[in-house]
């Protein structure tokens, strides 16, 4: 019995011991098989072609053009050369004319690469954008539920951070693939022709580099990805220390201490990786040199050729030239195909995360649906409703039951984490319930369009955000042309309106100084004011308002003074507050309190105080606060 008790009193083993397993899970979902490599390497080219085909096409021409006209420079020219230089009977105009077509061929072949090159540098801008583009929308689109797994949120990060990169090296890796097979076909059909062991040596080189390479790329991978999710917490205890949302409290308190020691621990655990990692690439990269430079390359083939030459008399001067530069080339060209390769895995292995990031399911975002939406305003109803989060061990709502009728005034109360805010999200179909159901006007909201079910929705949030736009834009947020009197008279009865004359350029005003020094900085009841705003700018065509901790930042007087304002603005819509401050909940028609994610009190505020039971409770310990202030 004592060792079980222990057991179950060391949270932090059984929590490290999570962590290693999902490290673990993460290290195998990355391993990929050779095939699935390839596969993703032509998905990133595919995308290119999409894109921009001429592009992909021109690029692979030029390489694979100029790998041709190398090829035969190198060593075709130099043999020819040298053996008009040789042969008496060959009058020296006749050399020169060879030199100069030589050059202008050479020079042709520059003269693509470097125009293909810059052309191209300008339009894999064009491409990247789209793919940026295409990105954004499908970030757009994603399920909200997404967020909320470690997995997504890692292939996110790192998609994001790559894209880009990823669909110029696709591209150019498969060029410069291309280009250099071409380049060994041609010189491997020429040495093949004059003496077909010379090949062996680079082929032998070619191998061993390749080994090394691709032993040292995987290095690097584990390192990159092992560098990447150790450094969040290192970026994220940096840049709380340039954020002004925080310079109070680092000012006012020791909290540097521990975020110090956060980044520090990271650095320090990211010098270790480095380190092993280092040494491991190392070895693997004096091994390549030593194997494919100073023994194959620089001592065995000049001794064979040599041998050729002056032992055996089996070839001539030109021909010792021509090979000795057909195998540096080949060797230079393998070393090259090498390289391209390992561009080429990389390539696979970060678009592995691009790939599965595009690929993730859309479940709920973006569905047309089959029934439509009623006109009217229509009757909510929640039967037996429950939901878990994925990989949780409970239910985080447990077989809620509620019917709500247009026009009522319904409160959500509870204290923090018992499922108030799960519960709005399901409301507003941003996750999909894992039991039951939820229904407006007798149809189940998951045969409706999600688009046009929450635009019945206005909806206040406790985590509500400002966007680096201007005013109007931060209130309006709909793709229809803005209203200006219309939102004035929204910021009015958020009660912004004092605020909005004082704006040097009102409704235009930039809001954060996200873009620009002129940007207004607004206090978080100023922010919330607004966020409050987008509410009332909805009421036209509002049947259901949402409203998360609405006033949160707001002084009691304030938010009795905007609740009575929201109540009036929403006419006969349907409003549903949710709070852990029981201000707001004397003018609801229906009180629902909420408990470790079940409903454990229900009625109107009189039945509730009569019961006294938790929201009495928790009604009492906060009347003292607001009956104070707002009847003063």
């Amino acid at each position: 019995m004592p060792k079980n008790k222990e057991k179950a009193s060391n949270p932090n083993t059984s929590k490290k011991q999570k962590e290693i397993k999902h490290d673990d899970k993460d290290k195998k979902q990355d391993k990929l098989t050779m095939r699935r490599l390839i596969s993703n390497v032509f998905y990133v080219v595919k995308c290119a072609l999409r894109i921009d085909k001429a592009l992909v096409f021109l690029v692979i021409g030029a390489f694979v053009t100029c790998g041709i006209i190398y090829a035969l420079f190198d060593t075709l020219f130099l043999k020819i050369f040298i053996d008009m230089l040789s042969d008496k009977a060959i009058d020296l105009k006749a050399t020169l004319v060879f030199i100069m077509v030589g050059i202008l061929v050479m020079g042709i072949g520059q003269a693509i690469e470097v125009l293909v090159e810059n052309w191209a540098r300008a339009k894999f801008v064009k491409m990247t954008g789209k793919i940026q583009e295409d990105f954004i929308r499908k970030v757009a689109d994603i399920d909200l539920i997404c967020y909320d797994h470690k997995d997504y949120f890692e292939d996110f990060v790192i998609a994001a951070a790559q894209s880009e990169e990823m669909i110029t090296t696709g591209v150019l890796s498969m060029a410069w693939i291309l280009g250099n097979i071409t380049t060994i076909l041609t010189l491997g059909g020429l040495i093949m022709a004059i003496n077909p062991i010379i090949a062996i040596f680079p082929i032998l080189g070619f191998l061993i580099n390749m080994v090394t390479r691709f032993s040292i790329t995987k290095i690097e991978y584990n390192y990159e990805m092992e560098r990447k999710r150790v450094m969040r917490k290192a970026d994220y205890s940096k840049r709380i220390f340039y954020q002004p949302e925080y310079a109070k409290e680092i000012k006012l308190s020791k909290i540097e201490i521990p975020l110090r020691k956060q980044f520090e621990e990271a650095i320090e655990d990211i010098m270790s990786e480095a380190k092993t990692a280092g040494v491991k690439i190392a070895i693997l990269s004096l091994i390549n040199w030593i194997f494919v430079f100073t023994f194959l390359s620089h001592f065995c083939v000049p001794m064979y050729l040599g041998y050729l030459a002056l032992v055996k008399l089996s070839i001539g001067l030109g021909d010792v030239a021509a090979m000795n530069n057909a195998q540096g080339t080949v060797r230079n060209r393998l070393d090259s195909l090498n390289y391209a390769m390992v561009e080429f895995q990389k390539v696979g292995q970060f678009a592995e995360r691009f790939r599965r990031f595009i690929e993730y399911d859309i479940n709920i975002e973006g569905y047309k649906g089959s029934k439509e939406v009623p006109v009217e305003k229509s009757v909510l109803e929640i039967k037996d409703m429950s939901f878990r989060y994925e990989g949780a061990s409970e239910d985080t709502l447990k077989h809620i039951q509620m019917t709500v009728r247009p026009g009522e005034k319904i409160a959500i109360v509870g204290e923090n984490g018992a499922g108030k805010t799960t519960f709005v999200k399901l409301l507003m179909r941003l996750y999909d319930v894992t039991e039951g159901s939820i229904c407006y006007g007798g149809e189940d909201i998951r045969s409706f369009s999600t688009k046009a079910y929450r635009d019945i929705f206005g909806a206040v949030f406790q985590d509500y955000q400002l966007y680096g736009a201007t005013l109007e834009e931060n209130v309006w947020m709909d793709d229809t042309a803005i209203d200006e009197d219309h939102i004035r008279k929204a910021l009015n009865l958020a009660d912004f309106g004092a605020k909005l004359e004082r704006l040097p350029k009102g409704l235009k005003t930039e809001m954060t100084r996200e873009f620009s020094d002129e940007g207004t900085m607004l206090s978080g009841g100023e922010a919330q004011k607004v966020a409050i705003a987008r509410m009332f700018a909805k009421t036209g065509k509002l049947a259901i308002a949402i409203l998360d901790e609405p006033s949160s930042a707001l002084d009691p007087f304030a938010e009795y003074k905007l609740n009575r304002n929201m109540m009036k603005a929403a006419k006969d819509a349907t409003i549903i507050f949710i709070s852990h401050r029981l201000s707001t909940t004397r003018e609801a028609d229906r009180i629902y309190m909420f408990e470790h994610g079940e409903i454990i009190e229900q009625g109107t505020h009189d039945e509730l105080m009569a019961l006294k039971g938790e929201y009495a409770k928790m009604f009492e310990k906060q009347a003292y606060y607001y009956q104070e202030e707002i009847s003063s």
